[in-house]
């Protein structure tokens, strides 16, 4: 367990890794805000790059709280049942991702299903933000060393999951092999880095 004294630093690390995850909360509810606004029987195209967002987005996010902050959360928090539950939460939510990924808007129950995920995920939230999040920012963890695994992390991701625009993606600059290294978000995946993050140096 971390028992780094709290600086301006641990500070900073831990405000860019909860408010990065904050935004992205926010942009997935706001995609969901938006996609209610459509008819998706006139508005299939659009409705359907709202899904295809908001999978991008939840795969991301998931990922980096699966591997880097739940692990390193657990090793600093006293009370951990927040953290089974999230987990939990995450393994349902993965469940419809799934299911909305191997189908397409003319499959029966498609939209139905992407808006019980959001409604699933915006439970999600209000508890993380809540509950954990608050109980997060008095936990000795050590925010410095984490901060760079998840910005690392998180463009790993970003590379891999990014839409396809013109045929190409938004990491063509990285050689294939590279982005080959880099797995996709998965269930209840933890990294051994996220480990060390929540021990003292």
């Amino acid at each position: 367990m971390a028992t780094r004294p709290s600086s301006r630093a641990a500070t900073a690390a831990r405000s860019a890794i909860l408010g990065a995850l904050v935004d992205d909360h926010k942009r997935v509810k706001k995609a969901f805000r938006d996609f209610k606004k459509l008819d998706t029987e006139s508005d299939t195209e659009a409705a359907e790059a709202l899904v295809q967002q908001v999978l991008m987005e939840l795969q991301i996010h998931a990922a980096l709280e699966e591997e880097l902050l739940y692990p390193a959360a657990r090793e600093a928090l006293k009370d951990t049942d927040m953290l089974d539950e999230a987990e939990v939460e995450h393994e349902s939510a993965h469940t419809l991702i799934n299911q909305l990924s191997a189908m397409s808007p003319g499959d029966d129950k498609y939209f139905a299903r992407f808006t019980v995920l959001c409604e699933y995920v915006l439970h999600h939230v209000k508890e993380e933000e809540g509950e954990m999040f608050p109980a997060l920012e008095t936990a000795k963890l050590d925010w410095e060393a984490l901060a760079p695994q998840v910005q690392t992390r998180r463009e790993e991701l970003m590379a891999v999951h990014a839409p396809m625009e013109d045929g190409e993606s938004m990491a063509d600059d990285e050689d294939d092999e590279a982005e080959m290294d880099v797995a996709p978000a998965a269930p209840a995946r933890k990294r051994s880095a996220a480990k060390s993050a929540a021990k003292s140096r």
